[in-house]
């Protein structure tokens, strides 16, 4: 999760679209398969849905820091985001992990199946493990709110440079109803594309008269 973090502060902290390319094809260049899949597929608004409501969310934090809900309350409208909220009002991590992106966003989609004090647990957990923008990250993508200031076109721009790839064949892989429980990486961005090149229109070329006649031509069969 961390690189993911360090990430997300990156184009947070610029609005320059070039550092933002530049930031995440860097990020394409090392993380791995699975990570830029769902890296993609956030960015793409495949995001994973809700699996905790913001009122246990509030309730876990406020206890997990040691102070009263009241209190948690009061400080949310000053801070102006639930999942910044919690990450800077809990204390800091016991542990440290290098698990990546995939992992979390597993975990949080298991939860989905999982009783309240089994949730309670796991999320308490993974606070316990996480820094604090890597906790930000986490509380936006359990309450299905997670947004990054980046359009897929940008984010397409991205892949070609770290890939090699044409941006516009891109744009072509990315478009339809997939997931990454349906498609990996390799398939969706490496591997040969049949369709990339019917899928674009031959340049529109205007008609126009002949002024002598069809014979110069030649025979009608050699157009065929």
């Amino acid at each position: 999760m961390r690189a993911f973090a360090d990430l997300f502060t990156a184009l947070d902290q610029t609005t320059k679209t070039n550092a933002k390319v530049a930031a995440l094809a860097a990020y394409f260049d090392t993380a791995s398969d699975t990570d830029k899949l769902w890296t993609i597929a956030l960015l793409s608004g495949r995001r994973p849905r809700r699996t905790v409501t913001t009122t246990l969310l509030r309730e876990w934090a406020a206890e997990e820091a040691g102070i009263p809900l009241w209190l948690f309350e009061e400080s949310y409208p000053i801070v102006g985001d639930l999942a910044e909220t919690i990450a800077l009002v809990l204390p800091p991590p016991m542990r440290s992990t290098d698990l990546g992106l995939t992992h979390w966003i597993t975990r949080i989609r298991q939860l989905a199946d999982a009783d309240e004090a089994a949730r309670k647990t796991a999320i308490r957990d993974a606070w316990d493990q996480l820094a604090t923008t890597e906790r930000f990250v986490f509380n936006k993508l359990i309450t299905g709110g997670f947004r990054m200031g980046v359009s897929q076109k940008l984010m397409t721009r991205a892949l070609s440079t770290a890939t090699g790839i044409d941006a516009s064949d891109l744009a072509h892989r990315l478009m339809g109803d997939w997931t990454p429980d349906t498609t990996s990486y390799h398939a969706l961005i490496e591997a040969p594309d049949p369709g990339a090149d019917l899928s674009k229109p031959y340049p529109f070329y205007l008609a126009y008269q002949l002024d002598d006649g069809p014979e110069p031509l030649g025979d009608p069969g050699d157009w065929a």
